[in-house]
């Protein structure tokens, strides 16, 4: 079997080679230029994601101030990232794996925000 570099950089090789295993999976790379494009696209979304929370971040670190937010809901959020990170490292799926360790990232900085400015 050939190496295709853009699959195995979106980390989804894995996800295709099962697919062309089972008989039923397209073939390497995506066979339309759509699914090429969602492929970035979802992979482009999960990394700049977790960057929508920096300015909850800024704003507890910056002004000390942690009203109106809620700490159960932000670690609970947290534990739910957990088993993703696990799926990502089993499945061996780089986006998901990159995509929920910023995630965690984010959302323990907000956890610790608030823990200290609380």
């Amino acid at each position: 079997m050939r190496y295709n570099r853009t699959v195995h950089l979106y980390g989804l090789k894995r996800k295709h080679l099962r697919k062309r295993r089972a008989g039923q999976g397209a073939p390497i790379p995506a066979p339309s230029r759509y699914l090429r494009t969602l492929d970035r696209v979802t992979f482009i979304a999960g990394v700049a994601g977790p960057f929508t929370v920096l300015p909850q971040v800024y704003h507890i670190f910056h002004t000390h101030e942690t009203g109106g937010i809620s700490l159960t809901a932000w670690i609970l959020i947290s534990l739910a990232a957990v088993p993703w990170i696990f799926y990502g490292i089993a499945h061996r799926d780089k986006p998901i794996i990159v995509s929920f360790i910023l995630w965690e990232v984010v959302n323990l900085l907000v956890v610790a925000g608030t823990l200290i400015y609380g």
